[in-house]
């Protein structure tokens, strides 16, 4: 930066670099690059050094835990897979009952939270103001002081080791936090687009079936994917209401392996390996959306 006077004026000039750009902002630029680098292979390292030891002998992991392994040992996999640790059951049974709990409780959910997001930001009728207050004190109660009443109850109507029983209990955990962004959301939906569907002769049910929901499908499939992380990935609640072995899920798996890790048997690299198996179908979720899940998460940012 240089200053120069002609005829008593006084003017500021900056110091460019060969591509015109200001050195300050190239060398912001190249220190913002530098951390985003460092930041993804922060996150990248646990992802790799979880393959990486899913692929060891129980050997290797012990003496060399940071090294790569001697050879592909895929039969920590095949282990897995075929039932042999995890109760003796195959690890296709717990995919399926993750599956079907997930599945399950994101289509409850989405259609619950979806309609009741819609009237909280379209009705006014008597208590909508006390219902979006009670859903806002819901957020604020930890879901885990409630585990004794739940199984209690689970267990007077039978729901104990069922996959409904516990596809009902995610949804209900979910509905507060799902209305509300939807909520949100439909507050910065254009309202033309809807009075000009009434104007055609569009129900209030039509409207919203017809004109809301196609247009918000990025804002939804967002939803599906915040929810979809924790439903797959929840173990407290799983694990004191299915005591069954064939109506547990992944999360379960992964642990069954950890007590006769303890005794001495060759369970460490299956465990790993189970633990890839649960982590994978998330991370192919999330590399398959990313674009719904960007666009989404900037729905209703401008009006």
């Amino acid at each position: 930066m240089r200053l120069s006077s002609e005829d008593g004026k006084m003017e500021v000039t900056s110091r460019r670099s060969p591509s015109g750009q200001p050195i300050v902002a190239r060398l912001l630029t190249g220190l913002m690059m530098v951390a985003l680098v460092a930041w993804f292979i922060v996150e990248l390292y646990p992802v790799l050094f979880l393959l990486n030891t899913s692929l060891k002998t129980d050997s290797e992991i012990l003496n060399a835990p940071f090294a790569l392994p001697t050879g592909l040992n895929f039969w920590n996999y095949v282990s897995v897979w075929a039932g042999e640790g995890a109760n003796n059951r195959p690890m296709a049974l717990y995919m399926r009952n993750s599956i079907v709990v997930t599945v399950g409780t994101l289509a409850l959910l989405l259609a619950v939270s979806s309609l009741a997001g819609y009237a909280l930001a379209r009705g006014r009728f008597p208590g909508s103001a006390a219902t979006q207050q009670t859903f806002l004190l819901c957020l604020a109660v930890p879901v885990h002081v409630l585990i004794i009443p739940v199984f209690f109850m689970m267990d007077r109507f039978g729901l104990r080791n069922d996959l409904l029983g516990l596809t009902l209990m995610y949804t209900t955990m979910g509905v507060p936090f799902t209305v509300l962004l939807m909520r949100a959301y439909f507050l910065s939906f254009p309202v033309e687009m809807e009075e000009a569907a009434q104007i055609d002769g569009c129900s209030r049910f039509g409207v919203f079936w017809r004109v809301v929901i196609p247009v918000s499908r990025n804002a939804i499939a967002s939803m599906a994917i915040i929810n979809v992380s924790w439903v797959w990935s929840e173990l407290f609640f799983a694990l004191v209401l299915m005591d069954r072995s064939e109506a547990q899920t992944m999360p379960l798996a992964v642990i069954a392996y950890a007590p006769k890790a303890m005794m001495g048997e060759s369970t460490i690299g299956p465990q790993f390996a189970a633990m890839v198996s649960a982590a994978l179908p998330l991370i192919l979720v999330y590399f398959l959306f990313q674009q719904q899940i960007t666009k989404g998460m900037t729905m209703g940012a401008i009006r």
